[in-house]
């Protein structure tokens, strides 16, 4: 048998008290059930209304509001949806469940929040098998969500990153996450609008960012068709103008596109002319890449001035141009195309924070 040295033993003695405590606490601290974690902001941003007055608000229990809150929280901080986004998902989850994690259909074999297939039985797919375990649980069943919009339905996650609009969040939310078709009778298609504008005007004064907010994490922490307010004398280079959505010489972008407005927006701003070639610089994600080929210089942060490119999933990405940068390192970009419900040739804004899939470069 081998032996310990004496000393080692000695040193070991006052030490082993000490752990034990340390892991005494630690277990405190980390021993919270999973569930009641949930209903918390993982970081960003957080609903800052209560279960009674969600449930006063929204003609529902407290109960169901707290589930809520759980649901709001989750698609706020760790999907980073924007309020309309989360909004459409509501109305569709409040049709599907009433906000019953413990909802069971057995003739469709779904249950859960948004009735997820593959529970009593797998006539409808089996969504279920992608849980971490088979329960009726709030943490399962966002953590099924977040497994299928980090995976096979990253589309839909997409689109309710960039969502503007309450009812189109709820159309999408239906078609592409849930498989029911606008058309279907169980649909409800004007009850489901008219829920998703309802949860739209309850949560949109009621969010706020949390103090674990930090400048990195990808937040939009706003969007706007119109000037957004507080901002009238801060861009650099004025509020964009008829110009920036008239084609302009050397263009060769798609009319009303995110790369045809910044081309028109560089012009206007007097960073670029026909001269310099910028007729195609590819896809939005590819901007930034093309125009460092040119002699721009990338930058790790944002600047006035900038192109912004953003890499997505789909093969196009999108770009905008940076008008203004905040004392706290948000930002904010002037974009065409954000949101295509019909509206892809008004200027639209967004307030964000630098994340990985944000690159930068600007004129030198």
């Amino acid at each position: 048998m081998k032996r310990f040295r004496r000393g080692i033993v000695l040193l070991l003695v006052p030490i082993l008290p000490l752990f034990f405590i340390f892991m005494i606490l630690l277990s405190a601290l980390g021993g919270s059930s999973s569930d009641s974690s949930s209903s918390e902001a993982i970081g960003g941003r957080q609903l800052i209304l209560t279960a009674e007055e969600v449930a006063e608000k929204a003609g529902i229990s407290v109960e169901r509001a707290e589930d809520v809150i759980k649901i709001v929280n989750w698609q706020l901080s760790k999907e980073q949806f924007t309020v309309a986004g989360v909004s459409g998902s509501l109305a569709n989850g409040e049709r599907e469940s009433g906000f019953d994690p413990k909802a069971v259909n057995p003739s469709g074999g779904v249950a859960g929040y948004f009735q997820w297939s593959g529970w009593d039985n797998k006539v409808n797919g089996d969504r279920w098998a992608l849980a971490p375990r088979r329960a009726l649980e709030s943490d399962v069943e966002l953590e099924l969500m977040s497994k299928e919009l980090n995976g096979s339905w990253s589309h839909v996650k997409e689109e309710m990153q960039k969502a503007s609009d309450p009812k189109k969040a709820a159309r999408i939310w239906s078609e592409k996450y849930e498989g029911v078709s606008l058309s279907d009778g169980q649909t409800k298609l004007t009850e489901l609008e008219q829920d998703a504008q309802k949860w739209f005007d309850i949560l949109q004064s009621g969010v706020e960012a949390t103090g674990n907010s930090a400048v990195g994490d990808g937040q939009t922490l706003g969007d706007f068709w119109d000037f957004p307010k507080g901002y009238e004398k801060k861009f650099k280079y004025g509020l964009p103008t008829q110009k920036s959505i008239t084609t302009q010489a050397g263009s060769g972008y798609p009319r009303y596109q995110c790369t045809w407005y910044v081309y028109n927006r560089l012009f206007e701003v007097g960073l670029a002319n026909v001269s310099d070639g910028y007729g195609y610089l590819g896809n939005g994600q590819d901007w930034v890449n093309s125009l460092t080929a040119r002699g721009w210089k990338r930058v790790a942060k944002p600047e006035v001035g900038a192109v912004m490119s953003e890499d997505f999933s789909n093969p196009w990405g999108h770009v905008s141009f940076v008008e203004h940068v905040n004392e706290d390192g948000s930002f904010v970009v002037s974009e065409c195309n954000w949101d295509a419900s019909g509206s892809s040739d008004r200027i639209h804004f967004r307030v964000l924070t630098p994340a990985p899939n944000r690159t930068f470069a600007v004129r030198k």
